[in-house]
């Protein structure tokens, strides 16, 4: 049985819901998975903090614009586009190397405070993205893991730990949600 998959070029203004968080999604889901229409979008971690991108759909021979409200974020099972018994359309947070930060130990308050001051100080100084998500940091791994390593050997605050891990998107997500962030400014006078 050859399946005829409508025209689209479909502009998402608004996630619909999310197949995890929605037993009514997760069981549409289901049925439209098991004939063979649902489709998946694959988003890079970046791509998915932007509010405003075109994506190409190769199995389906289409693109899709993303028209999101400022700050919105894309998350793992989000139903971007859905026409019952004829398409749905999920994104995927592709996975990502991250570097995890924490503050070991329960230190004074003082003694935190210097460590949170000196490690926004190190990454910032870095311009390395990052996000702070329960008690921990999350900074993507944008370069080599031995560099990173140095930076955070050469700066040596005490309390804080780091660990390298790949993020499936949930881990992050699940802590809390927002983007990574960094916040812009120039070294040049008057720029």
């Amino acid at each position: 049985m050859d399946k005829k998959v409508p025209s689209l070029m479909v502009i998402i203004h608004e996630i619909l819901g999310n197949i995890a968080a929605d037993d009514e999604w997760k069981a549409l889901h289901r049925k439209m998975a098991g004939e063979g229409r649902v489709y998946t979008v694959s988003f890079s971690r970046l791509e998915s903090e932007r509010s405003r991108l075109l994506k190409k759909l190769p199995e389906l021979n289409e693109e899709i614009g993303i028209n999101l409200k400022r700050g919105a974020e894309l998350h793992n099972g989000d139903v971007l586009y859905c026409r019952a018994n004829e398409i749905m359309l999920l994104a995927r947070i592709e996975p990502e190397e991250v570097m995890v930060l924490t503050f070991a130990g329960q230190g004074h308050e003082d003694a935190l405070f210097e460590a949170g001051v000196r490690l926004g100080h190190a990454l910032g100084n870095q311009h390395w993205h990052m996000k702070v998500a329960g008690k921990k940091v999350f900074v993507p791994v944008t370069l080599d893991r031995k560099v990173m390593e140095s930076v955070m050997k050469t700066h040596n605050i005490p309390g804080v730990e780091y660990s390298f891990t790949t993020d499936d998107a949930s881990q992050v997500s699940q802590e809390k949600p927002g983007c990574f962030s960094h916040p812009g400014h120039s070294h040049h006078p008057g720029a």
